[in-house]
């Protein structure tokens, strides 16, 4: 990183900076008309006092050539114009999405250090071999072969939470959302040992844990609650917010919501 943007981070209130969004430079927002300025616009907008772009690097996809790149240098240029159009109004971040580092983590490790970020967020959308949630019709599959994605799933994440150039672990509950959203009832608590195993990870490698606010936007009833009291029980208390926006009307949505949750949890302690 170009500077310590994890200190940087007391700097600003837990609702009043946007750690998780994305532009246009993201494959799959290409056609959104989201540019960084107009993100940053939104932004500011909606009272906030910071964000940070993290656009996607799916590791695998690149390597396989299933996805475009992403453009670095053009969406460098662009988010630095933004930057300058908004000093004194917004502060503006550059990070990235890296997602399946563990597939290819030289490849990983080398837009890292060529990148020149801000902040990292680590994820992952898809494990080896299986196609990402998004794209899986769980409707059509077995209740084992479910339960063997989601162990599969919490396997790699645990995996990410080791990465040391990764600031931050976004959505945990990813397979979830979708598994949800087609209807079939799945217990988290199934996996409490996993979950346990990673948050402890993530406390001991000094990482912030993403609360992602695509819950409250999207209404999918996900098991947040849950694993954010799990969270504090072991003493975390680096929680980020992220609103994963891909549309501009989407920057910081959910948040009021999803800090209610976490204050509901932490009575006061999370700012």
């Amino acid at each position: 990183m170009n500077f310590s943007m994890v200190d940087c981070m007391k700097n600003y209130s837990i609702k009043k900076i946007d750690t998780h969004t994305h532009t246009y430079f993201s494959f799959d927002c290409a056609e959104n008309g989201n540019s960084p300025e107009k993100m940053c616009d939104a932004a500011y907008q909606k009272g906030l006092d910071a964000i940070i772009f993290t656009d996607h690097v799916e590791v695998n996809a690149e390597v396989e050539r299933t996805f475009p790149p992403l453009n670095i240098s053009a969406c460098k240029k662009q988010i630095e114009d933004a930057k300058e159009k908004f000093k004194g109004k917004l502060d503006v971040y550059r990070g990235v999405e890296l997602g399946q580092i563990t597939h290819y983590p030289d490849y990983a490790e080398y837009v890292v250090k060529t990148g020149g970020f801000d902040y990292i967020i680590g994820s992952v959308h898809n494990t080896k071999g299986e196609k990402d949630p998004y794209y899986t019709d769980f409707s059509k599959l077995s209740y084992e072969k479910i339960i063997y994605i989601v162990d599969k799933y919490f396997d790699e994440y645990l995996q990410m939470t080791y990465v040391p150039f990764i600031d931050q672990c976004a959505h945990l509950t990813y397979p979830i959302r979708y598994i949800k959203k087609a209807g079939i009832d799945i217990d988290i608590t199934r996996w409490d040992d996993k979950i346990t195993g990673i948050l402890k990870s993530i406390i001991a490698h000094g990482k912030t844990y993403e609360l992602n606010s695509v819950y409250v936007r999207k209404k999918v009833d996900l098991p947040e609650e849950h694993i954010l009291r799990m969270y504090k029980a072991l003493g975390g208390k680096k929680i980020r917010l992220g609103s994963d926006a891909h549309y501009i009307e989407h920057v910081s949505s959910g948040f009021d919501e999803a800090y209610d949750l976490i204050d509901n949890i932490y009575k006061g302690e999370i700012k």
